[in-house]
């Protein structure tokens, strides 16, 4: 069932995708006719004002007036091929544990920007739990173990100001590590007292997938911070007889589909000029 609805997340986010491509509207200006900011007037080709703007043939003024408008706004929110190195960090479940949380990890992950609007990210971290589950005869220790993901994200605000953003992303996650399960009581009617074990040394890897939408904004200068609401699913897992894992290092709780994240980000921005940049020296 989790299979079928992360199958049916990513639809959507390629659904929503294409609807935002339909509907965006195309600018009509192709070449930039602005005459105040050139030095070469005489010489500039004119817009064919009597096709489109009909009723602008004969008002310079209104004319250039919106000329610059259009413009600014496009040089606004040109962004580069590549925007920078965005560096991140995970901080939820530090923050969680403090508050009690009895497993968790911190994550580091590294993503670029093109164009504001792809993200290829990678993702690597630790995690580790000592969780005794409510009404249960055991205690569940997880070994301290790596985990990667790879992915990438789509900003839906592509077009407007790269300091607010809104994306949807698809990542797959992977994580082999060890537990043990201790402390496990078993009441004995024959022996009248009950018996304590444990199993040690159980061992597992996980593949999964899962499906975010997150919102990231600007705090100051290069530093942000972003939620992400995640879905995700195990695609394979290693299932042992003795008892299988409950916690997995990057996933959380075994049975849980939900998580959340809440990082901190800061970007290293690219140095190089777009094309547009550079035409712009010429003028």
């Amino acid at each position: 069932m989790r299979k079928i609805v992360f199958i049916l997340l990513l639809s959507m986010l390629f659904s929503t995708h294409l609807a935002m491509a339909q509907t965006r509207r195309v600018n009509p200006v192709k070449e930039n006719y602005n005459t105040i900011l050139r030095t070469d007037i005489k010489n500039q080709k004119k817009p064919p004002f009597t096709k489109e703007w009909p009723g602008l043939k004969n008002d310079t003024i209104i004319r250039d007036t919106l000329f610059i408008a259009v413009d600014t706004t496009k040089k606004l929110f040109d962004h580069p091929k590549f925007g920078g190195i965005i560096i991140g960090a995970n901080i939820w479940d530090p923050i969680m544990r403090v508050f009690g949380q009895s497993y968790g990890g911190i994550a580091l992950s590294a993503e670029m920007s093109i164009w504001n609007r792809f993200f290829p990210q990678v993702e690597a971290g630790v995690g580790l739990a000592s969780h005794t589950p409510e009404g249960m005869n055991f205690t569940y220790k997880g070994h301290l173990a790596p985990y990667f993901k790879v992915g990438a994200r789509y900003n839906f605000l592509h077009n407007n100001n790269a300091d607010y953003q809104v994306l949807g992303g698809v990542n797959f996650g992977f994580s082999s590590f060890k537990y043990d399960i201790n402390n496990i009581t078993i009441n004995s009617d024959y022996w009248g007292d009950p018996i304590t074990t444990s199993i040690t040394g159980l061992k597992s890897h996980v593949l999964w997938g899962e499906v975010s939408l997150s919102l990231r904004v600007k705090i100051v200068k290069n530093l942000s911070m972003g939620w992400s609401a995640i879905f995700h699913t195990i695609l394979a897992d290693k299932k042992n007889a003795q008892g299988n894992a409950w916690y997995i290092p990057g996933y959380g709780v075994y049975d849980n589909s939900f998580t959340g994240a809440f990082s901190v980000y800061y970007t290293i921005p690219f140095k190089g000029k777009s094309k547009d940049d550079k035409k712009d020296t010429n003028l």
